[in-house]
């Protein structure tokens, strides 16, 4: 497979872009791909970022409060929407995700929809297909509506999303896999903590299904939706296509490639899930985050894959950052530190 570095990234179309969620992973990596494109950027978070560079203007956005969400997208004057905010974990009041992850969308899109926007792509996730979607899933696939916080709300928000296509919002629905690159937290931050403090337990083995994309490739897709007019309306599944990669072959290398020892502890998924749930009591009980909860040992047993077909075939898309690739530049970047 062909690599960042031998492959240069699709043209980006040019114009006038918002980006909810800029201040997050994935966020920052794609408002730096369409400033590098010469587009103007709307960065729109609770915060502004540290900086903001040339090109780049800030709005505040608070997907809580109706009233923001209808200033920030007035204000933008941008004529394309990438909608990346939202509330990601397994932990949390049900309202936060409720928020978040369905009204907000609602009221965002109708905002978009007033403004006249051209295009929107509404970030969804693999989550909403549940915990098996069997092997080969793709976008005919149903989505399931129920079980913990964060996935019952992405597939009702990404419902609200496709309903907003019939009311004249051009919009498409990207589902990615499991995002990593320099700066993911759930699977590269955290993990590298786990391992450094020798804390890394796997569930079942590792046996559960790494759904892996890469931050750039995943770019690279928003990208190809925008220049492809055909896309409008469309749902998208994005992974790597990488069938057989497990969680516990994925954190191996991934301590591999900073130099640590992979993770040797394993829990079976019941006994996981008992200890994961007594946690969660625990820390309700005094208001602390716990360390893992049920809904995560779920996620990280999953299994099934994906099907990437349709975003290859009507998308021209291509994975460019191979895993190995993507390992040494995190690698490279983080080294040093975990070794400390």
């Amino acid at each position: 497979m062909a690599t960042a570095l031998s492959v240069p990234p699709p043209s980006v179309p040019p114009g006038r872009y918002l980006v909810t969620g800029a201040g997050g992973f994935i966020g920052r990596c794609v408002a730096r791909r369409l400033l590098d494109a010469g587009c103007e950027v709307v960065a729109a978070d609770v915060v502004p970022p540290p900086t903001i560079p040339p090109g780049m203007d800030f709005v505040r956005l608070d997907l809580r409060d109706r009233a923001t969400v209808r200033a920030a997208v007035r204000a933008s004057k941008a004529t394309r929407l990438v909608h990346l905010a939202a509330k990601v974990g397994d932990f949390g009041p049900d309202a936060d995700f409720e928020a978040l992850n369905v009204t907000g969308v609602e009221w965002l899109l109708d905002a978009a929809l007033d403004a006249g926007f051209a295009h929107t792509v509404h970030v969804s996730s693999i989550v909403v297909f549940g915990q098996d979607a069997g092997a080969h899933a793709d976008e005919r696939a149903p989505i399931v509506t129920a079980g913990p916080a964060y996935t019952s709300t992405k597939a009702r928000g990404e419902l609200a999303a496709r309903a907003f296509q019939a009311r004249g919002l051009p919009v498409t629905v990207v589902r990615p896999g499991d995002v990593y690159g320099i700066g993911s937290v759930p699977w590269v931050l955290r993990p590298l903590e786990l391992l450094r403090r020798r804390q890394m337990v796997l569930i079942d083995g590792g046996r559960g299904h790494f759904a892996h994309v890469h931050v750039e490739n995943l770019v690279d897709a928003f990208v190809r939706v925008f220049a492809t007019e055909e896309a409008k309306g469309e749902v998208f599944v994005v992974t790597d296509g990488d069938d057989h990669m497990t969680m516990g072959e994925y954190f191996g290398r991934l301590a591999d490639a900073v130099g640590l020892p992979p993770p040797r502890v394993s829990l079976p998924r019941g006994v996981a899930t008992l200890l994961a749930g007594a946690l969660e009591a625990g820390a309700r009980l005094v208001g602390a985050t716990p360390p893992f909860t049920p809904a995560a040992v779920q996620y990280v047993s999953r299994h099934g894959s994906f099907d990437t077909r349709k975003a290859r075939e009507r998308l021209g898309w291509l994975p460019r950052v191979s895993m190995e690739e993507g390992l040494r530049e995190i690698g490279r970047h983080y080294r040093q530190a975990a070794l400390r």
